[in-house]
């Protein structure tokens, strides 16, 4: 299998450096695995949290959470292509656009990405909906006024995702989908609470 090189970006650091143990004998499971999903849970208070005049209640926590495990994702996945570029006398740092091209994937690489974005995995669509649909609700307290704002912030971040890849891949159309839905969900549940 080849990788066709999308798009040149300059080279940045992972945050955080998570050791990848490739598949051994069926084991499709990580050296670490990566932190259960944080979930937004509203203030403790009798009442949910819901826009203040006199400003809106940001959770800290929860999105310091939600950017960490995103993060820890994002690095185990680029570990594997990293490791990935090494073995075929490549980097990050140096590749060119025509080397990307004769890039061979390699069996064990390409069965932990596929654990990866598979139903359970960190980056299956599922998992990615949740934290993108959390995060929104973090960011802005739970307040559902803010809604439109975060679905608008959202579909934008997919167009610009699909820009630059030309195309969605199946597990991003389907995270689209999955958040889309789950925002409903919550709109639904603040307009019940409203009455």
């Amino acid at each position: 299998m080849k990788v066709a090189r999308v798009d040149q970006r300059p080279y940045v650091e992972p945050v955080k450096s998570i050791k990848s143990k490739h598949i051994e004998k069926g084991n499709t499971k990580s050296e670490k695995p990566v932190e259960e999903a944080v979930k937004y849970e509203p203030s403790k208070d009798d009442k949910p949290v819901t826009y203040q005049k006199t400003g809106h209640v940001y959770d800290h926590e929860a999105v310091a959470k939600l950017k960490r495990q995103s993060e820890e994702a994002y690095a185990h996945l680029r570990g594997l292509i990293e490791k990935l570029l090494l073995k075929q006398g490549h980097s990050l740092k140096t590749i060119t656009s025509e080397e990307w091209a004769g890039i061979q994937i390699d069996e064990p690489t390409r069965l932990e990405a596929q654990s990866m974005i598979a139903p359970g995995g960190p980056l299956s669509a599922e998992a990615v909906s949740d934290r993108i649909v959390d995060f929104a609700k973090a960011i802005s307290g739970g307040d559902v006024e803010k809604l439109d704002k975060l679905r608008d912030a959202i579909e934008e971040g997919f167009k610009q995702a699909e820009s630059i890849l030309g195309q969605l891949p199946e597990v991003s159309k389907e995270t689209y989908r999955l958040v889309m839905e789950k925002l409903d969900k919550w709109s639904k549940e603040g307009k019940s609470l409203e009455k």
